[in-house]
């Protein structure tokens, strides 16, 4: 499962998105609609990946909302104009090439309303399920989409990096980042209308780098011992 602070972050994303409204032609932007994220908004810090690094922020576990609502916009066959996929694969969101990062300011999660009535967005978590529902004027479009996403080009990380510290003690190991598989994928949607409107028919290209694993070590402080000469000439 997830961890507590993650799972918090998680429902007060959920939250400020319950019962929103998604007017007709609006690009909805899902950062923009967060909002602030930190303390005061009522966030806890968290794991989120920035650059090289797995470290804790406030709002950590709101890639899950980004995720998710890529999702539920790519099934309603809406447009989708941003989204962009973790550097590595993350367990909780596989299948691999379907998740969505977001972070302050960017990357976002954005789409377009082109149903010509407003959608409503409705989120709910039970137990360990977070559902996301857009309710709207069925227009009778058709999606089809590959599901799972295709795999290939693995590619496998290199050996555990260790690092020795004095934070912990003699022989105590934390790992900080765990391994990761790399890996190409890429999955179709085909979206058609029942009107004249020409159909959407895209590829979802994502790529996901190796990840090394990380590991922590401690180490005893050395003890070197010094000694001093002293050298004195007399000068006549």
């Amino acid at each position: 499962g997830s961890p507590t602070n993650r799972r918090h972050n998680i429902g007060v994303g959920a939250n400020k998105l319950n019962g929103l409204l998604i007017a007709p032609d609006e690009e909805f932007s899902l950062v923009q609609t967060l909002g602030e994220v930190n303390a005061a908004t009522g966030y806890l810090p968290e794991l989120v990946i920035k650059g090289n690094k797995t470290i804790p922020e406030y709002g950590g576990g709101l890639c899950q909302i980004g995720t998710t609502m890529f999702r539920v916009a790519l099934y309603a066959g809406l447009p989708i104009t941003e989204r962009r996929p973790h550097s590595y694969r993350v367990s909780y969101y596989e299948p691999a090439g379907m998740d969505a990062t977001i972070y302050i300011p960017r990357p976002d999660v954005k789409f377009i309303n082109d149903t010509r009535n407003y959608l409503v967005l409705t989120t709910e978590i039970q137990d360990n399920i977070l559902r996301f529902k857009l309710y709207g004027t069925n227009d009778n479009r058709k999606t089809e989409i590959e599901n799972p996403p295709r795999i290939w080009n693995i590619t496998y990380p290199g050996p555990t990096k260790l690092i020795e510290t004095l934070d912990l003690a003699p022989g105590e190991k934390k790992c900080t980042e765990s391994s990761h598989r790399g890996a190409d994928t890429e999955f179709t949607r085909v979206v058609t209308y029942a009107d004249s409107r020409e159909p959407i028919d895209e590829k979802w290209f994502s790529r996901y780098s190796s990840w090394q694993a990380v590991c922590l070590i401690g180490v005893e402080e050395l003890t070197v011992s010094t000694s001093s000469e002293e050298v004195v000439d007399v000068i006549e």
